[in-house]
């Protein structure tokens, strides 16, 4: 019988537990792939489209108000007088609450792709 250093106990004890997978890898593991996933989705129009879908009607109507008024206000703004303006303020404070719904839906078609 050969004698085990505390060295030679511990790497025996570490491959026992190498060999048993935690479930919290795997949801991990998904977890990223999905995250991963998103930007070809946000490059992919009809994933976008089917983003936008699930996402419409889901803001209240001040905030649909708000969007319709400054893209009637663009139209009747000349493209040299939009730097630094309020209104590209206000588009891009528009588009950020936007986007975010529809990274949201993004993300979780990106789930159901890694899941499925």
């Amino acid at each position: 019988m050969a004698l085990q250093t505390g060295n030679d106990l511990h790497r025996n004890a570490q491959r026992s537990w190498d060999d048993r997978e935690d479930p919290r890898f795997d949801t991990e593991l998904a977890a990223e792939q999905a995250a991963d996933l998103v930007p070809a989705l946000r490059a992919d129009p009809a994933a976008c489209r089917e983003a936008e879908q699930w996402v419409a009607g889901s803001f209240d109507g001040e905030h649909y108000t708000d969007v319709t008024l400054a893209l009637h206000q663009l139209h009747h703004t000349d493209p040299s007088d939009l730097i630094d303006s309020p209104l590209l303020a206000q588009l891009y404070a528009l588009a950020a609450v936007e986007a975010a719904a529809m990274d949201e839906q993004l993300l979780e078609m990106a789930t159901q792709q890694v899941a499925a």
